[in-house]
This record gives structure tokens, sequence and C-alpha cells, in this order.
């Protein structure tokens, strides 16, 4: 994606989002169609920009439900964003031709999917614009990325960012990746002076930062339009040194990598008695952010999960008020669908562990 014909590179994924609306022109009541199931930040900049998100179901397969969709798209709305689930991609076609007849500019969301291909194109190259998170896919601790595939002569001019961002970018990314023991040689040197700077200022390492709070409709709109200012980060440039990071490349790596990992969980996990995997297969045109994994009882084991150190998430605080819509997934996926970590970097120890660990405490077993 980073050599698109045209992409501007932002400070984030949600960064990107929000600068394609604001090309858009979207303000107070422009309606924007999103998914159920969603992190919050897809939402917050619409509500910070003053348009209205509307929220279409999905189904099984973590796409949109398509009579729903052109139902909602009959009332008018002036973009629909459509996220690339797990890194898996998903089939765009039909849903650009909607878009084509209602008049809505398709925004193809790709944070979960910086590589891959989708019924005959790249990712990211069915949308009017495509967005990306760079920190999820390379050693960078900020980045995203926007592209336009029918450019817009509303483009949104950045502003400026500082040498020293740039330096902060750097510092960071090497701290993260002695945390998580990536980078030989400075492991030993850098990792003690690390955790003994965590633990002087009574703060967990990043890899056990507790989640954070779930806010209510007022809190989050406050955030997001404080989040979304004229002049905040989201509208400014990405720090030079993040953005030479990511364009030293290493795709083939990462790309190849991601597949097998992803699909080291899927073989091992299926023998879980209380979780299934949601998908069994990376197949050869997919960089997988993450492995989607349903569990059975969610509640009893989710925090152990976290507690234990195994990479995962979920998406179980969506933008409050988000309904709930017939023979949709989203609302059960929030809470039954782990998403487990098959970073490229992720050893064959580290999968052992993940898998034993997730095999005992979701079915009382040691692997």
């Amino acid at each position: 994606m980073t050599n698109a014909a045209s992409v501007t590179p932002t400070t984030s994924g949600r960064a990107a989002i929000a600068l394609a609306l604001r090309t858009l022109g979207c303000k107070h009541g422009d309606r924007v169609l999103v998914p159920t199931y969603h992190c919050p930040t897809m939402v917050a900049p619409i509500v910070a920009l003053g348009g209205e998100p509307v929220f279409y179901p999905i189904d099984e397969a973590g796409s949109p439900q398509l009579s729903t969709l052109e139902a909602q798209l009959k009332h008018g709305a002036i973009a629909v964003i459509v996220p690339h689930y797990f890194g898996l991609p998903r089939p765009m076609r039909a849903i650009r031709t909607l878009c084509d007849r209602y008049g809505a500019a398709l925004i193809e969301d790709c944070a979960h999917a910086f590589f891959g291909r989708i019924e005959g194109r790249t990712i990211g190259a069915w949308g009017d614009f495509a967005i990306a998170s760079l920190t999820k896919f390379f050693p960078v601790t900020e980045g995203g990325c926007l592209i336009q595939n029918r450019p817009h002569p509303a483009l949104l001019k950045l502003g400026a960012r500082g040498f020293s961002d740039s330096i902060k970018v750097i510092a960071d990314a090497i701290e993260l990746g002695v945390i998580h023991q990536r980078i030989r040689g400075l492991n030993l040197i850098l990792g003690p002076l690390y955790r003994a700077k965590y633990k002087l200022r009574g703060q967990a390492l990043r890899t056990q930062a507790p989640p954070p709070p779930t806010p209510d409709l007022d809190a989050s709109v406050k955030q997001a339009k404080f989040d979304f200012a004229a002049d905040a980060l989201p509208f400014r440039r990405i720090a030079s040194s993040a953005w030479r990071l990511v364009k030293l490349g290493g795709a083939g790596r990462i790309v190849a990598r991601r597949q097998s990992r992803f699909n080291w969980l899927a073989e091992r996990l299926a023998r879980l008695q209380g979780a299934r995997p949601l998908c069994t297969n990376a197949g050869d045109n997919a960089a997988p952010y993450v492995f989607p994994l349903w569990v059975d009882d969610p509640e009893r084991v989710y925090q152990k999960i976290r507690l234990s150190g195994v990479p995962v998430f979920r998406w179980d605080d969506r933008w409050p008020g988000t309904p709930s819509l017939p023979g949709d997934v989203g609302g059960t996926w929030s809470h039954h669908v782990f998403q487990i970590g098959c970073h490229q970097d992720l050893t064959s120890s580290d999968l052992s562990w993940i898998a034993d660990t997730l095999e005992s405490i979701i079915d009382g077993k040691q692997g």
C-alpha cells in the first residue's frame, strides 16, 4: 500500500479515517455507515466531525449484510466504512457496486490487512479511499496511511511535525522491541533499564497494560471531539522516521511468516473443546493481523487469558448505543471472538506457549 499512486502518510489508521471524512466534507447530520462489530476508534472520527454513525449488520463471514446495507444507502449516506477483519480479505465487488449506485464513497478499512488480494485486486484498491495502520505490521509506534484511488481535490494539507518527534518514534520503537525481546544485542543491555523505569514510575510494562474502562456515550463524544480537533495530532504529518522504517520493506517475510503462524494456530487450537477457530486457513492472499478464536464461555476465561500474558484482545467496548440488529453477528462476536496475536516475530516456542496456555485456561488442561 505504501507504493500506491496517491498515498498520504498519517499518524494512525483512525487519523486516516478522519482525513478521508474531512476530505468528503463530513458535517453535522451526514450519515456514515459502519459495521456493528468494530473498534470505537472507527466511529470516533465520524462523531467528532459532526456526522451520524449508522450501523449495519454483518454476516457469519464478517461481510456486510447486503440487503440491509442497500436499504440504508437508499436513505442517503456520504460514505460506507468496510473492514477486512483480522487481516482476512472480504469480498468488495458487490459493495463497490452498491456505493456507486447510491453515490456513497467506499472507505476500505485495511487497518488489519496491509497486504493481500481479493477478487482480482490488491487490498485497498476497491475503495474510493483506503486506510491502513502501520503499527500493526511494522516496527513503529505511530503511523497510518490514506490511499486515494479516486483523487479528491479537497484533501486536507497536514500540519508539520518536528525533528524531536522523529527521535521519539525511534526511541519508542527500540523500547517496545526490547520489552518484547525482539532486538538482539540490546535486550540484555536495555531490558533491565526499561523495567526499572516502569517500576520507579509505578507503571505496568506495555505488555501488561490493563484494559481501559468502557466510557458512556457523552464521554466518548467529548473524547472524540478532543482527539480530532482541527489542530490535533490526527491532522498532522507522520513522524518522518516512522515512514522511513515502513518504506524499508520486508513485505515478503511479513506475509509468509504471518500466514504460517496463523495456520499453525488454526491446526493447534482446533483441539480445544471450549473454543474453535473462526477460520481454519489464512489462504495465499492474506497476511493476517490476528487469529480469531471463538470461545464458548468468554466471560469465564477472558481476564485470566489477559493476565497470563497471551497477546489477546476483543472488541467488547463497541461504540455506546450500537444497536442489536436482526441476523447480525456483531454483538456475539464482540464477546465471543478473541483476537490472538500471530505476529511475524513470534517463535515456535512462543506459539507453543500461547496454545498451551489457552488450552490450560479454556479447557483446564496443559498441552
